[in-house]
C-alpha cells in the first residue's frame, strides 16, 4: 500500500470497530429516552470552553495566529484545547457521550458525522452560518437527516500524480483529461521502460470512488444505496483493467513507500492527496521540476472524492452560544488562511482560495479546482463498517476472484444489510 500520511493527514475515514458503532446504537435509546440538554448560555461574562482536536491539529492550535486572534477579539472566551490521539479518539468520544462528559466543542472526523449525528448530541448549525461558503462535497458530510450538525474546519480531496518527464519520454506532453487519456499514459509508461504505468491500491476505495464518481455513480442515492449501478460496474471494469493489464502492482511488499517508486520511476503515476505535494519536494528533491498534479480523469465528469475535519458543538454543552462563536471564527476566510500557513491544512471556505499563498503555487491549485466537483462518503452510521465492505470486495476484483459486476452486487448487499435507517 501507499505509505501513509501522519494520523493527522488520513482524512479522517477512522476504522472504528463494530463495538464502538453497537454502543452509539445502545446510545441512541439511552439518550432518545432521557433527552439531551438544549441549554445555551448567552451570559456576557467569562466564559470557558473546552475543545478536543486530534493529531497535529491539537498540538498546534493553542498556541496558533487564529486562536491569539479569537482571545484577542474575545476577551471573555478562554479556550482550554485537549490534544488527543486520532487513533483513540472515536471511542473517547463514544465513552463521553455515554457518560454525558463531552467537551462543549470538538474537532470530528468527516465520516463520523453520520453516527454522531444520528444519536442526535450534536447542536444544529445556527442559520448564521452559510452553506454556500463551502465547497459542496465538505458541506454534504455535516448534513445528517437533513440538517448540518457541524462546520467543515478543513478539506482534502484526491487527485492525480505523473511524472512529467517521463511522459515527455513516452512521447506525451499533456496530463490526462480522460480516462482513455490515462489508460494510454500508463501503457506507454511501461512501453517506454516503467515497470508500471500507475500505481492503484487494490483496496483502498478512495482511490476507486473517483472512478465511481466521474462515471455518474454514487454509493447512495435517496435514501437508497446504488453500488450495483451500471455507472459501478463500468467504473470497476474501468479500474480492473489495470491489474488485468499488468499496468498496476497486484500486492506489495510489506512497508511499501509509493514516493519512493515513483522517484524511481517503476509507477510514474498515483492517485492520493495533498500532503504527497511536501513529502515528495522534501524527500524526493531529485525529481523536483519532473512532476505535475492533475485532477482525476474523467468519464462523464472529474469527480473526486471529498474528505477533511468538521468542528461539532455538543447539545449539552452549557455554552453554546460561545462555542459557535469560536467555530464561525475559524471559519472566516482570514483564518482559513492563517491556519492553512500555520498547518497546511486546506481550508474548507472557498473564498481563502484566493489568496496567493494557494492559488500561486501550481499544485495546491488544481486541489482547489477539484474541489468544486467532489463528493462525500454518505453521511450515515454504518459508513465505517460499510467502507469496509466495499474495500474487500474491490480487492476481490482487482484479484480477478469475482467479476465487477459480482463486485458491484456484492457492496451493494453489504451495505444494505449493514444500514439501519
Amino acid at each position: 500500500m501507499q505509505k501513509p500520511p501522519p494520523p493527522e493527514r488520513r482524512c479522517f475515514v477512522m476504522r472504528s470497530s463494530a463495538r464502538a458503532i453497537n454502543c452509539l446504537a445502545v446510545l441512541a435509546l439511552v439518550l432518545t429516552a432521557c433527552g439531551t440538554s438544549s441549554t445555551s448560555n448567552t451570559s456576557s461574562g467569562p466564559v470557558t470552553l473546552t475543545m478536543w482536536a486530534m493529531g497535529d491539529e491539537g498540538d498546534k492550535l493553542p498556541t496558533s495566529d487564529a486562536m491569539q486572534a479569537f482571545k484577542k477579539a474575545n476577551p471573555n472566551i478562554t479556550v482550554n484545547v485537549t490534544a488527543i490521539p486520532w487513533g483513540v479518539a472515536h471511542d473517547k468520544l463514544v465513552t463521553a457521550v455515554a457518560g454525558r462528559q463531552t467537551p462543549d466543542l470538538s474537532l470530528m472526523g468527516t465520516t463520523w458525522m453520520g453516527e454522531f449525528g444520528k444519536i442526535g448530541v450534536l447542536d444544529q448549525v445556527p442559520s448564521s452560518v452559510s452553506k454556500s461558503d463551502f465547497y459542496s462535497g465538505a458541506w454534504d458530510a455535516v448534513v445528517v437527516n437533513g440538517k448540518a450538525v457541524g462546520v467543515p474546519w478543513y478539506v482534502d480531496t484526491r487527485t492525480l500524480f505523473y511524472r512529467t518527464d517521463l511522459a515527455q519520454k513516452a512521447g506525451i506532453n499533456s496530463a490526462p483529461q480522460t480516462w482513455n487519456d490515462l489508460m494510454k499514459l500508463a501503457q506507454a509508461y511501461k512501453a517506454s521502460g516503467s515497470q508500471y504505468g500507475i500505481y492503484l491500491q487494490s483496496n483502498d476505495d478512495q482511490e476507486w470512488l473517483p472512478f465511481l464518481y466521474s462515471a455518474g455513480g454514487d454509493v447512495m442515492q435517496n435514501g437508497k444505496f446504488t453500488l450495483d449501478s451500471q455507472a459501478s460496474v463500468k467504473s470497476l471494469t474501468e479500474w480492473v483493467k489495470y491489474f488485468q493489464q499488468g499496468l498496476t502492482p497486484k500486492s506489495e511488499a510489506q512497508g511499501f513507500d509509493v514516493t519512493q517508486t515513483f522517484t524511481s520511476g517503476a509507477t510514474p503515476m498515483f492517485i492520493s492527496g495533498p500532503w504527497q505535494i511536501s513529502t515528495l519536494l522534501k524527500s524526493d528533491p531529485q525529481i523536483t521540476g519532473k512532476w505535475a498534479v492533475a485532477r482525476v480523469p474523467k468519464d462523464q465528469s472529474s469527480t473526486s472524492w471529498a474528505g477533511g475535519g468538521d468542528l461539532a458543538v455538543f447539545k449539552n454543552s452549557q455554552h453554546r452560544d460561545a462555542a459557535w462563536k469560536l467555530v464561525q471564527f475559524l471559519a472566516q476566510r482570514e483564518q482559513q488562511i492563517s491556519w492553512f500557513k500555520t498547518i497546511n491544512d486546506l481550508p474548507a471556505v472557498k473564498a481563502a482560495w484566493q489568496d496567493p499563498a494557494l492559488s500561486g503555487d501550481q499544485n495546491l491549485k488544481v486541489y482547489g479546482d477539484q474541489l468544486t466537483t467532489t463528493k462525500a462518503p454518505p453521511a450515515i452510521a454504518e459508513w465505517t463498517e460499510i467502507d469496509k465492505s466495499i474495500n474487500d470486495w474491490l480487492e476481490k476484483a482487482s484479484a480477478g476472484q469475482v467479476t465487477p459486476a459480482q463486485a458491484a452486487a456484492g457492496m451493494q448487499q453489504a451495505a444494505t444489510s449493514l444500514h439501519k435507517p
